[in-house]
């Protein structure tokens, strides 16, 4: 029958030794940049969350939001997907379609993994009885650079009793990634003002 001929087609493409450059392609790219931003977390370089991932410290006013806070596609849970796709297939991928599937399966379930695993450090991470009030003051160091002219916000993290928060901030000068900087004020519900020091 026609499909089955279609079937076997695919698979045998799937097979190539083309689609299995792309396999080991994808292991080594999401290996190598996966092991880059933990190595970068480890030494307190970005945090635990990817830019795309918003932990802006709203979380301090509503600790308990459930799962509005998850979100399946981050920078660390995609590369999870790619890096384990592409082992998967460099693995698996001489079988097929079934390889194929394989590699899809286990990289998505990986990725959902690494998701949770990140909504879970991030909801250890905020703190109910913290006010915002009580970072006045306090020193923290620039993150993301703040671009300058109090209009643009960047991000800045702040440890208080022990735990690591994060905030959006805006000062009156570009400050760049790694610097130290103080807190002046809370400019609205979701930014700070800072210098540096």
């Amino acid at each position: 029958m026609w499909w089955e001929s279609a079937i076997s087609n695919v698979g045998e493409f799937l097979a190539d030794a083309r689609i299995m450059a792309v396999y080991w392609g994808l292991a080594i790219f999401g290996t190598v940049f996966f092991a880059f931003s933990c190595l970068l977390a480890f030494f307190g370089v970005g945090g635990l969350d990817s830019p795309d991932f918003d932990a802006d410290g709203l979380s301090l006013d509503h600790p308990d939001t459930g799962f509005l806070d998850f979100k399946l596609f981050s920078l660390r849970s995609i590369l999870a997907f790619l890096t384990v796709f592409g082992w998967g297939g460099v693995i698996w991928g001489h079988h097929g379609i079934g390889g194929f599937l394989g590699a899809l399966f286990c990289g998505f379930v990986t990725m959902v993994v690494t998701a949770f695993l990140i909504w879970g450090v991030m909801k250890l991470q905020c703190s109910g009885n913290v006010s915002r009030a009580a970072f006045l003051g306090k020193n923290g160091t620039v993150y993301l650079g703040i671009p300058g002219g109090s209009s643009q916000a960047g991000k800045i993290v702040v440890s208080l009793h022990g735990a690591t928060h994060e905030f959006q901030a805006v000062a009156d000068e570009a400050i760049p990634t790694g610097t130290s900087v103080i807190i002046l004020e809370q400019v609205d519900d979701k930014r700070f003002k800072v210098r540096k020091i």
